[in-house]
């Protein structure tokens, strides 16, 4: 597991370095994981206890493997629009069902999928990663958040400006977390 998140972490840092990037041998969902559990160890609060999962259907075992190469999360909510497939994907899991507010109150929530994420359910300290643009961000959200990556939204709130992107985080070119702020982390 661990080795396929070194690749992730070292094609991030080249491409921040501007050196060329090395062939990944990763299938797409991996790269989809690995890029989300490369961001909580830069941008995750130190240890975090809770890991929401929203949307991410048959990805989230892959999810939550990658997640726990960089932490152990004691509590896994896991948010699907249709009931019992959310009750599938929490059994697999070892997770319990859980509201979308629920999981976005989490320390680390995954978000993939047609989902809208709402200011007032995520609190201080939490990163979202989002998977895909399928993903709505409440521009409220947004404009209260630090958010990291490489383009800026459609719908962005006026002044709004990214902090930048995994790779320069990751090279450490850049800070990440700093106290307790909500991060958002845009889909590549």
């Amino acid at each position: 597991m661990k080795a396929w998140l070194d690749e992730i972490e070292s094609a991030l840092v080249a491409q921040a370095l501007k050196r060329p990037v090395p062939a990944q041998t990763l299938a797409p969902a991996e790269a989809l994981a690995g890029r989300a559990a490369v961001a909580a160890k830069f941008l995750g609060v130190g240890t975090p206890r809770t890991l929401g999962l929203a949307g991410c259907g048959d990805l989230a075992p892959l999810v939550l493997s990658a997640q726990r190469a960089y932490a152990a999360p004691r509590e896994l909510r896991v948010f699907e629009a249709v009931p019992v497939e959310a009750a599938r994907v929490a059994d697999t899991v070892g997770g319990r069902v859980a509201s979308l507010a629920e999981a976005c109150a989490c320390d680390l929530v995954v978000c993939a999928g047609r989902i809208s994420v709402r200011r007032e359910w995520v609190r201080g300290g939490t990163l979202i990663t989002v998977l895909d643009t399928d993903v709505a961000i409440d521009p409220v959200l947004l404009a209260a958040a630090q958010v990291y990556g490489d383009l800026v939204p459609a719908g962005a709130p006026a002044g709004f400006r990214l902090v930048a992107s995994l790779s320069a985080v990751a090279a450490g070119l850049v800070d990440g977390r700093v106290l307790d702020e909500v991060i958002v982390l845009l889909p590549v």
